[in-house]
């Protein structure tokens, strides 16, 4: 029986550059081996690992629920203060998809993209 989620992999076409940007949403290197660098935050776990295939396509999926392919849509991460979150990712050169704005089912909530255009939302529950 499934209990929890361990981990999400995530192909990057960049690893450093993707360690990089994962750093500066709060997630720390947990470990790394020759397959790619688990980071983690809490119980947060993302595998990170490079692809290893020429010309890899690009993800083709836009922030927003209901005009995309079938397929894992997005991670959204719980945050104490996503307010302050975007100051600091604003100040660092993150591109986020504008600022914060409570939601009308309980959350305060911002878009983003991560470096190969996988859909992230930071949202801290009001």
């Amino acid at each position: 029986m499934v209990q929890a989620i361990d981990n999400i992999g995530i192909c990057t076409t960049d690893l450093t550059r993707s360690v990089t940007f994962y750093e500066r949403l709060g997630l720390t290197e947990a470990y790394r081996n020759d397959r790619g660098v688990m980071m983690a935050a809490g119980t947060v776990q993302l595998f990170l690992f490079q692809v290893r295939r020429p010309d890899p396509a690009p993800v083709g999926r836009e922030l927003g629920l209901f005009g995309n392919p079938p397929g894992i849509d997005h991670i959204s991460f719980a945050v104490t203060d996503v307010d302050a979150l975007y100051a600091k990712l604003c100040k660092a050169g993150v591109v986020l998809s504008g600022p914060p704005e409570d939601q009308s089912w309980g959350a305060r909530m911002v878009g983003l993209k991560d470096p190969d255009g996988n859909n992230l939302y930071l949202l801290q529950r009001l």
